[in-house]
This record gives structure tokens, sequence and C-alpha cells, in this order.
């Protein structure tokens, strides 16, 4: 039941309406049955006529106070499972509306949330309207019910009369001017209780009316602010994500420059290094070929222009350990006076930068 109320309240609205009026007609078929009245030839019999006509009278009248008494109370128990039947379906929707808007509040998305919650608010004013129609068609069905009802009440209420006027002929003018006005005053009561209970139902609308509108303008609001806190929210992070993006930009800059100054910076001091090193080294092999050329004794048939091509193994201090003579231009003798001049310029010079010194070095001798 509490599942088919809340996916069709509309029908279960209408459902109960129905039932309502069923009942409103049996209570009125019920209320308005003729009391069995003897034939006028028997009353004529009886001995004191007087005093049964006043009592027959006072037994309708008390039965219709009984009955209206439990149309009443008939009336007001239905009444009150329909307003609980409202409130559950109202607690349903405000349930409902309450898990939408928490379900939407949740979206990441901005553009996708903006599409989904105006479908979302097309698709609730469809429902409203639909349950609207339902609800004005189950008034206008229940308004044609209690029309019907009451004529057909009217009708009987006429037949009623009717016979009671062909019974009640012979009965006394006094009895006949009671009875008429307590069943007017009966009416009076009547009339008087359903119009009290028609503007207590239009108060109710009215509230519920009210009261729906009032929690629209309230979603309305909520989603509105939800839908800015959604904005601001993108937008802070936006401004957030660009921030960070900027600064690791420039950190990112800021180390590509410091690279490229770096290795600009090794770069030149690898360079100065070098050309330290290669004067260092031009300088060193020029010490030692001045140094082996003043230790040089030219040999007897020694020609100009013969040069040798020697390696030389030193230790760590310069002094010579080996000398061996790769290619020589000249004689015997000649290529003797080139190591003995190596030899004899033991310890060769050290260089200017100890990290171009070189154990075994390679040279090319011009005694001039």
């Amino acid at each position: 039941m509490w599942r088919m109320l809340t996916r069709m309240p509309g029908a279960v609205m209408l459902a109960v309406l129905l039932h309502v009026v069923l009942v409103l007609a049996i209570v009125f078929s019920e209320l308005w049955q003729p009391e069995s009245v003897k034939p006028s030839g028997e009353a004529a019999q009886l001995p004191t006529p007087n005093i049964e006509a006043e009592s027959v009278s006072s037994e309708a009248i008390e039965r219709q106070a009984e009955r209206l008494r439990e149309q009443r109370e008939n009336r007001e128990r239905e009444r009150t499972e329909a307003e609980q039947a409202a409130e559950e379906a109202a607690a349903t929707r405000r349930a409902e509306e309450a898990r939408a808007q928490q379900l939407a509040e949740l979206r990441q998305e901005r553009e996708r949330e903006a599409a989904e919650q105006a479908e979302r608010l097309e698709e609730l004013r469809k429902q409203q309207q639909a349950v609207e129609a339902e609800r004005e068609q189950a008034q206008k069905e229940a308004e044609a019910a209690r029309q019907a009802a009451a004529e057909a009440a009217k009708q009987r209420e006429a037949e009623e009369k009717a016979r009671q006027e062909a019974a009640e002929k012979a009965r006394k003018e006094a009895e006949e001017k009671a009875r008429r006005e307590a069943e007017e005053k009966a009416r009076k009561e009547a009339e008087e209780k359903a119009r009290k209970e028609a503007e207590e139902k239009a108060r109710r609308e009215a509230e519920e009316k009210a009261r729906q509108e009032a929690e629209e303008k309230a979603r309305q609001e909520a989603e509105e602010q939800a839908r800015k806190e959604a904005e601001e929210k993108a937008r802070r992070e936006a401004e957030e994500k660009a921030r960070q993006e900027a600064e690791a930009k420039a950190a990112r800059e800021q180390a590509e420059r410091e690279a490229r100054e770096q290795a600009l910076s090794d770069q030149m001091a690898a360079e100065q290094q070098a050309r330290a090193e290669s004067d260092a080294l031009s300088k060193w092999a020029a010490a030692i070929q001045s140094k082996v050329r003043d230790n040089w004794q030219r040999p007897r048939g020694a020609r100009p222009g013969w040069t040798c091509t020697v390696t030389v193994k030193q230790d760590a201090d310069g002094r010579v350990r080996n000398v061996n003579v790769e290619r020589c231009d000249g004689d015997r003798l000649f290529e003797r006076s080139v190591v003995q001049a190596i030899e004899a310029a033991s310890p060769l010079p050290k260089p200017e930068i100890d990290s171009i010194f070189q154990e075994e070095l390679r040279f090319n001798f011009k005694p001039e």
C-alpha cells in the first residue's frame, strides 16, 4: 500500500475519495429509509391514537439522530484516514525532494549537473501538474457523486414525504406541524454541518496549497543556492588550478633557465679548463723538448731535419724509467743520442696542472 501511495499518489487519493462517496451513499440510503407506518384503518381501531403517533415520531427522531451521529463519526474517521494518507504522501514527497537535492549537491561536473537539474525540475513540474490534474478530476468526480447522492436523497425524501402525507392525512395538524418542524430542524442542522464541513475542507485545501507553494519556493531557493555554491566552487577550483599551473609553469621555466645557465656555465668552465689544460700541455711539451734538446749531443754524421718519435715512461716525480724509439729518420748514432738526451734530462719538467700529468709520453724530438 505504501509503495502504491509513493508511486501513484493521484490514483490512491482518487480511490479513497470514491470509497468516501460510496460510504456516504450507503449512509444516506440508510438514513432516508421510510418508517413503517400502519394504514389509517388500523390506526382508527387503536383506542389511543395520539399517544402512539407521538411515540412513533419520537422513535423516528431518535433513530434519525443516532444515524446522524453514526454518519458524523464515520465521516470523521474517514477524514482522519484521508488526512493521514495525505500527510504520509507529503512526507514521502518531502523525503524524495530531500534525496534529490542531496544527489544534486554531489554532482561534480557543472554542465551535466545543470542539465540533469533542469530535467529533474521539468519532471517534477510535470508530476506536480499530473497530481493536480488527478486531484481536480477526483474532486470533480466526488462532487458529481455527492450531487447524485443528494439528488437521490431528495428524490427519496420526496417519495417518503408523499407517502407520509398520504398516510398522515388523518393525523392532527399539531402532530404534522411538530413532525415537520422536527424534520426542518434536522435538515437545517444537516445543511449547517455540511456547510461547515465544506468550509473546513476548503480551508484545509487552501492551507495544503499554501504549504505546497511554500515548499516549492523553499526547494527552488535551495536549488538556486546549491547551483550558486557549485558555480562558486567550480570557479575557485578553476582559479586554483590556473594558479597552480602558472606556478608549475613558472617553476619549470625557472628550472629550465637555471639548467641552461648551469649547462652554459659548465660548458664555459669545461672550455676554460680545456684551454688551460691545452696551454699547460703545450707548455709542458715545450719544456720537455727544451730540456731534452739542451741535453742532446749532436753525433757525427747527423744531418739537419732528422727526427725521432719516442715513447717515454716516467714516475710521479718525472724520473725516466724507460725510453722506446718508435720511429727515427737518422742512423743508429742519432737514435742513440736522442735516447741519451732523454735519460740525461731526467727528471723531466712537471706540468703546471697536475691533472694533465701522464706517466707515458709520446713526442717527436727535433734537434733544431
